[in-house]
């Protein structure tokens, strides 16, 4: 169910921002350090994606120098250029056979703070065509608006009363393509066909949401960018917690998971919490397993985690025992918790705000590791209550 690539259209000329785009597209300006595509980028890789497609038009030798066949935030990024302008049907017509069974598909001037494994699902669910992230809209302003009927497919604004945009993000099946036209949009000429015949459905997000593509909008985007990648942590530990505590697991087949800690995910992914699991693994130290086995056994984990909605940003592990035949397990202690190294490792990579973070484990290691990093602790018992 895991879905891995994602298309992003920026192929526009960003004709409403004036001077600024003369000779910088809309997704290359620089916000805090990074392109706009840049952000984007590092917002889907915390849901799995590993490549991208860019589809370019203006001034796309900009995109090709910078993205193409690169990788950014472990993301292989591959450009494919419009000859002439298309859009966003044509465009991804024109690059239909490097596209995945399913995908992601997003726009390079929106962004949308969403929890994307939570769509990839509602998508599976629904098994429609297509499946978009909605958003209630006040203002009219330009966008073409849509409702949902209690099926949750997606109907047109016929009445102009409905208050539902289409976010510009979405998850689309291959199948989509005998729909689409070669030139013109997937808005106005394409969802409409998939309404018609109930091929495409939606859910509504109440998460901060910004279109870039206005000069007011785009003052307010080093705030927002800011505001969207700090957020508080949930640290979970591994054994006892995420999984019942049989002793040294690395295998799935002896990894049962604990009652409703997935949904427990899901309700902290939904608070927008950034989410990370804290793991002493001295088992690979002592020579019980290899490191490989651990992160096989982590990928699974995560990929089961997303296939019900919910999202882990990353799991770190200790791999420390200090008799360790492996002269590198003899090193890093300060990743073993007690110790905070792991967590430190987390606040390199990411934003956050520790004071309205947490860890939830079940022990007294893990009480003196919320301790010594200074943010909250909770405990978790064996019935799986949180207290």
């Amino acid at each position: 169910m895991s879905i891995t690539q994602a298309v992003i259209v920026c192929g526009g000329y960003g004709k409403r921002l004036g001077k600024l785009t003369l000779k910088t597209p809309k997704p290359l300006i620089n916000v805090k350090n990074l392109t706009v595509l840049e952000h984007i980028i590092k917002n889907l890789s915390r849901f799995g994606i590993k490549k991208v497609i860019l589809l370019g038009h203006y001034k796309y030798s900009l995109f090709e120098k910078k993205f193409h066949n690169k990788i950014f935030f472990g993301v292989k990024v591959f450009c494919i250029q419009e000859k002439k302008l298309l859009g966003s049907s044509g465009a991804l017509y024109h690059a239909r056979k490097k596209l995945e069974k399913d995908f992601l598909f997003c726009n390079g001037d929106t962004f949308f703070d969403i929890n994307i494994s939570d769509l990839i699902y509602n998508y599976h669910k629904s098994k429609k065509i297509a499946f978009i992230a909605l958003k209630k809209m006040k203002i009219r302003g330009s966008y073409d608006f849509f409702g949902l009927d209690k099926k949750k497919l997606l109907t047109q604004d016929s009445d102009k009363k409905l208050n539902l945009i289409n976010s510009g993000i979405c998850i689309l099946s291959k199948k989509i393509i005998p729909y689409l036209v070669k030139l013109g949009s997937l808005e106005k000429d394409v969802f409409t066909k998939l309404i018609r015949i109930k091929k495409i459905s939606g859910s509504v997000y109440s998460d901060d949401f910004i279109d870039m593509g206005h000069i007011s909008t785009l003052k307010k985007l080093p705030k927002f960018i800011n505001k969207i990648f700090t957020k508080p942590a949930l640290f979970l530990d591994r054994d006892g917690v995420i999984n019942k505590d049989t002793g040294y697991v690395f295998e799935k087949n002896r990894f049962i998971w604990r009652k409703n800690i997935i949904n427990f995910i899901k309700k902290y992914n939904k608070k927008n919490f950034y989410i990370f699991i804290i793991t002493n693994q001295s088992g690979i130290g002592r020579g019980y397993y290899k490191e490989k086995d651990v992160l096989k056994l982590h990928s699974w984990m995560v990929d089961k985690i997303r296939s019900h909605g919910g999202n882990i940003d990353r799991i770190y592990f200790a791999p420390y025992f200090k008799d360790s035949k492996v002269n590198k397990y003899r090193l890093q202690k300060n990743l073993r918790k007690p110790n905070i190294g792991m967590i430190q490792k987390a606040r390199e990579e990411f934003c956050i705000k520790m004071s309205q973070s947490f860890l939830i484990g079940d022990s007294q290691t893990d009480k003196q590791t919320a301790i010594n990093a200074k943010i909250k602790f909770r405990i978790l018992n064996f019935e799986s209550k949180l207290r």
